[in-house]
């Protein structure tokens, strides 16, 4: 059986309206602190993610463990300058995330998927786990 869970506080990093003072975009990201853990889930498009950290107080490269929940740009955006700062920290996301996505509006096509920038960044994690997973996964004891 697992330790019991602490309460998780859960702070919006990106999202597409913010508080006077915090940058916005069409995009997610969360810090969730929890147990002691420190998970990042989803980077957004990247533009306003270290100056929305910065502004409330958190340290991206405090992060232990950073999530994806899918692979489009909006939520994946983010990851190389996550990367830069916490590059010992684990990822968990699904192998189809690096794929190829797109958008048809107007009868024109437009790359919706992870930009390369992030795949590329992935890849070159010096002995960091990434964990390709495809199904739920305890990323810490409790914490799931």
């Amino acid at each position: 059986m697992s330790p019991p869970v602490s309460p998780a506080k859960v702070t919006i990093l990106v999202d597409n309206k913010a508080l006077a003072g915090l940058g916005f975009e069409h995009g997610f990201a969360a810090w969730i602190e929890v147990s002691g853990r420190r998970v990042l889930l989803d980077t957004g498009q990247g533009a306003v993610l270290s100056g929305n950290a910065a502004a409330l107080g958190i340290d991206l490269g405090a992060v232990d463990f950073l999530v994806l929940s899918h692979g489009h740009f909006d939520h994946t955006g983010g990851i190389p300058q996550v990367v830069a700062r916490a590059p010992a920290a684990e990822v968990y996301v699904h192998p189809a995330a690096t794929g190829i996505r797109y958008a048809v509006r107007d009868a024109a096509a437009r790359s919706i998927g992870m930009p390369e920038a992030a795949r590329g960044a992935l890849d070159r994690l010096p002995g960091t786990p990434v964990h390709w997973v495809t199904e739920p996964a305890e990323i810490a004891p409790g914490v799931g």
